[in-house]
């Protein structure tokens, strides 16, 4: 796997270009969601460690500035990017090489952490991930590492949300395990009072269905007096991927 990859064509962020801090064959993250189209986690984990070379990253991204022109950069890939105990140096170097606009996924299960929150701190735009109202449907859905429970990660989502001077978007999927408790979800996220909701539905191959269209409308519905975007109402740009093998390896068909 290669530190960087794309530019991806992001409905939610445009042209993006990845920077993989796991860079694993196999997936290493503190959930095991069940939509995820990466399969199933091999390592889950809470622990935070160091999985790349610096210097190779500030190597491949100096090489990918010059073949191409994103829109935004992009921590993602082979499993939670905030488990990078070096993603705060990472974070330094892309600031010394661009002025692009710095940008995060995450599914927010470790920003309960300071040090974790410390790190965020430092990006422009955070999408963090909401899928479940309480312990019970989050366990199902994320099935999270052993100690990650429902209201740590609240709590460090609405601290993090508090704190953070950036863009902080705030991305639910919803799917046939949760559309029931989409009041729930948009009470929340009215309790959290994100820049943006992003309201998704699993698209890329996996083993859960979206659904339909005019079903993640109604949902929408939901979320009135937020600022909504819709997976399927947001228009993707062209983009001329580096390395079309890299993406189809991570099937990342659409981030």
């Amino acid at each position: 796997m290669k530190i960087i990859y794309g530019p991806v064509a992001s409905w939610r962020l445009g042209k993006s270009l990845g920077v993989d801090l796991i860079c694993s064959e196999k997936k290493i993250c503190s959930f095991d969601c069940i939509y995820c189209q990466l399969e199933e986690t091999d390592r889950i984990t809470r622990q935070r460690k160091s999985f790349i070379s610096l210097d190779k990253l500030k190597k491949d991204l100096q090489h990918a500035l010059h073949q191409t022109t994103p829109d935004v950069i992009t921590l993602s890939g082979m499993g939670e990017p905030t488990l990078a105990k070096n993603m705060s140096k990472a974070i330094q170097i892309i600031r010394e090489l661009t002025d692009l606009p710095l940008a995060i996924l995450t599914n927010s299960s470790l920003m309960y952490d300071k040090n974790v929150q410390s790190d965020l701190k430092k990006l422009d735009i955070i999408v963090a991930k909401l899928d479940a109202p309480n312990q019970e449907l989050f366990q199902k859905i994320s099935r999270p590492a052993e100690e990650i429970t429902f209201e740590q990660t609240l709590r460090g989502i609405k601290e993090l949300r508090r704190d953070f001077r950036g863009k902080f978007d705030l991305q639910i999927m919803f799917m046939g395990e949760n559309k029931d408790y989409a009041h729930e979800l948009a009470k929340l996220a009215r309790e959290i009072q994100p820049d943006e909701v992003q309201i998704n539905t699993p698209l890329r191959p996996c083993n859960v269905k979206p659904l339909p269209m005019e079903e993640l409308d109604e949902i929408e519905k939901k979320f009135i007096g937020l600022n909504t975007i819709s997976v399927y109402h947001s228009p993707k740009p062209m983009t001329d991927p580096m390395d079309k093998l890299e993406l189809i390896k991570r099937r990342r068909l659409e981030p």
